[in-house]
């Protein structure tokens, strides 16, 4: 059971950080490249299941250290580990949820919102960095503990 935990562990920590890399520096950049403005509909059809994505990560690494607490023992790393997790899904949640109507919403208010469209647009680049480097300080510490 252990080993079946900690690879569908690597997985959704591989899937989330990979999601994030490649979303972010390769299709967006490329299709607004591609498409110049013409890409926004198709970031915005992309967002939702980008954010998705994170949300069935967190709450499969949430369950997964929720699981080794209820098999082995709550401990404070396996507790901090759900919150953690919990916590990152709720980022994604929000970025999904609320972020992102907003961002379009100020896409779509044209000039007059272009200051308001850039700071959410930072927001949600500084929300998917934080969870990168969360994601990054998790698989640290995996090494660091020898699991």
């Amino acid at each position: 059971m252990t080993n079946l935990l900690h690879i569908a562990e690597i997985a959704a920590i591989s899937l989330w950080f990979g999601a994030i890399l490649f979303f972010s520096l390769i299709v967006a950049p490329s299709l607004f490249r591609v498409l110049g403005d013409g890409a926004a509909p198709v970031i915005r059809a992309l967002f939702p299941k980008y954010y998705a994505l994170g949300i069935a990560c967190g709450l499969t690494l949430a369950a997964i250290n929720a699981v080794r607490g209820f098999l082995w023992i709550w401990n404070d790393p396996i507790t901090g580990s759900v919150a953690v997790f919990v916590a990152l899904t709720l980022v994604n949640v929000y970025a999904r949820q609320v972020l992102t109507p907003a961002i379009n919403a100020a896409r779509d208010a044209g000039d007059s919102a272009k200051p308001r469209f850039a700071a959410l647009h930072r927001t949600s680049v500084m929300l998917s960095l934080l969870v990168m480097l969360v994601l990054a300080g998790y698989v640290f510490w995996m090494g660091w503990r020898g699991w």
